[in-house]
């Protein structure tokens, strides 16, 4: 069925058999997404602990470029 097809099929539905539809299509989508993950691996999760003055590097450069912004529009 052509995409076009499909989504007017999809205007007719009635808002249970929408909901329905969206849900299948979220099942599927992350039945896809699990598949990229390797069952047992390890995968680094990167967090703001132990990054305190990296934390303070940005927040530094943040409000530098926020009073330089400033400035320039004065």
């Amino acid at each position: 069925m052509p995409p076009h097809a499909l989504l007017e099929e999809l205007h007719t539905l009635d808002r249970e058999n929408k909901l329905k539809v969206i849900q299948f299509l979220v099942d599927d989508l992350s039945a896809e997404d699990a598949g990229s993950l390797s069952p047992g691996a390890v995968y680094e999760i990167a967090t703001p602990y132990g990054n305190e003055a990296a934390a303070q590097q940005l927040f530094q450069h943040l409000q530098a470029y926020k009073t330089k912004c400033r400035t320039e529009t004065d």
